[in-house]
């Protein structure tokens, strides 16, 4: 599962920000004790969140958090190539000197099994070319550390493409020279060592990690398809899940003549949901076309189910990072899907999401805990500040977070000037 991420010198993320999914020492109120045991999980001394929200204003800087979480992991998983695959991440704050000069610093620290991780990476622009002729980008620094006890130890540390540090424990089977100066020495090790802390550590994130800042959520559609194709009873359970959202039906069938290609994304107009309506003693049922009958809202929950089933079904927690969750949810749909992350008899795989929202309705202390919420804020010098709600002093463990938020208690508002127009018929 995920423990935190850190960030610095990325797109308006200046300074050093770090998101964490760690459950602090607070105590809901007694008659909310509930929240505390559904929505934490134990690991060891380390209880670690389900689900995290971050608020704030537009062009706050929220979107970039979560980007540079996104790009990272994407960055981990990815083959090793001669061609540079940095460039999502060489993205430095640009209200600097010699921005393109400087280095980018991201860190994640993730719990496989019972060991602790914590790998990072600096990167920067390539000043000049390479031996392939290209600029591209260059690692600068990289390490891996694994907990010893109770310490954290060194797995490896690079500098440039000098390895400093090597404790893997198969480090024989693999070569210390980098091939390139954009290579990450993780996924290198993973592809030499087929057993060790490396490619447990990227086998994890390659299994189930999922985003829609680089796809929209109808790509996820094909993970529905796959649940009504099934004959396992998984169709059941797709038509149990929508109704948990009031989206009932009796059927949901697909056009025969749809062509299935996975490349592509499966067309809505060939989903059909099934009603059954009486009329007197008659049952009669009217079939509505996904795409012609229903609501954004009732396409984007028909996309997500899918994913959803899956990742409460796996044997290892999914991570799932969803952007402006609200979009196209009525506010009752969007407190129980967060509910069901939040759920242990439904998410039985402790699987994590991560979203970024405007809307206040699930600043509840009935929902999530105050050290759930996050804010971006824009300073004066243009960069980006993330800080907890925990962060925050005098704040009631049960207080009305949505209604103090919108009054200003806890920043991350927008700062809204007048407008007015000149014209020449003025006075």
């Amino acid at each position: 599962m995920i423990v935190d991420f850190s960030v610095q010198n990325f797109r308006s993320v200046n300074e050093l920000q770090t998101l964490s999914f760690v459950a602090t020492g607070l105590k809901s109120a007694k008659d909310l004790a509930h929240v505390d045991v559904n929505n934490i999980n134990v690991y060891g001394e380390t209880g670690l969140f389900n689900t995290v929200g971050i608020y704030g204003a537009n062009a706050s800087g929220k979107s970039n958090i979560v980007k540079a979480l996104d790009y990272f992991i994407k960055v981990m998983v990815s083959q090793p190539s001669s061609v540079s695959n940095l460039q999502s991440l060489a993205q430095p704050f640009l209200f600097q000197e010699n921005a393109d000069s400087t280095e980018s610093y991201f860190q994640l620290t993730l719990i496989l099994g019972e060991t602790k991780y914590r790998y990072g990476l600096t990167v920067k622009k390539n000043a000049k070319a390479d031996d392939t002729g290209q600029k591209g980008e260059v690692v600068t620094n990289e390490w891996l550390f694994a907990n010893k006890e109770k310490n954290m130890g060194p797995l490896f540390v690079r500098e440039g493409k000098v390895l400093t540090k090597n404790h893997l424990k198969n480090k024989a089977k693999i070569p210390v020279e980098m091939p390139y100066e954009h290579s990450l020495f993780l996924t290198h090790a993973a592809a030499f060592d087929t057993e060790g802390d490396c490619k447990k550590l990227t086998d994890y994130l390659r299994g189930f990690f999922v985003s829609d800042y680089d796809i929209r959520h109808d790509k996820f559609r094909w993970m529905s398809i796959r649940q009504l194709e099934n004959n396992d009873g998984a169709k059941e359970r797709f038509r149990s899940l929508l109704a948990s959202f009031n989206l009932k039906y009796n059927d949901i069938v697909l056009d025969k003549d749809a062509e299935i290609d996975y490349s592509k994304i499966f067309p809505q107009d060939k989903v059909s949901l099934i009603k059954d309506f009486r009329t007197g003693e008659k049952v009669n049922s009217v079939s509505l076309n996904l795409k012609l009958n229903e609501s954004a809202g009732t396409q984007k929950m028909f996309d997500l189910a899918g994913l959803l089933l899956l990742a409460f079904s796996l044997k290892s927690a999914a991570f799932i990072i969803l952007d402006e969750i609200d979009s196209n949810f009525h506010p009752a749909l969007l407190i129980k899907l967060i509910g069901l992350f939040n759920d242990p008899e439904v998410n039985r795989s402790k699987s994590q999401l991560l979203f970024t929202s405007h809307d206040t309705n699930l600043m509840s202390p009935v929902i999530m805990r105050r050290d759930q919420f996050y804010f971006t804020e824009k300073k004066e010098d243009h960069s980006s500040r993330l800080y907890s709600l925990s962060d925050l002093k005098g704040i009631r463990n049960d207080a009305d977070f949505a209604k103090q938020y919108l009054a200003g208690y806890y920043g991350a508002l927008p700062v809204l000037d007048g407008y007015c127009t000149n014209s020449d018929n003025d006075a």
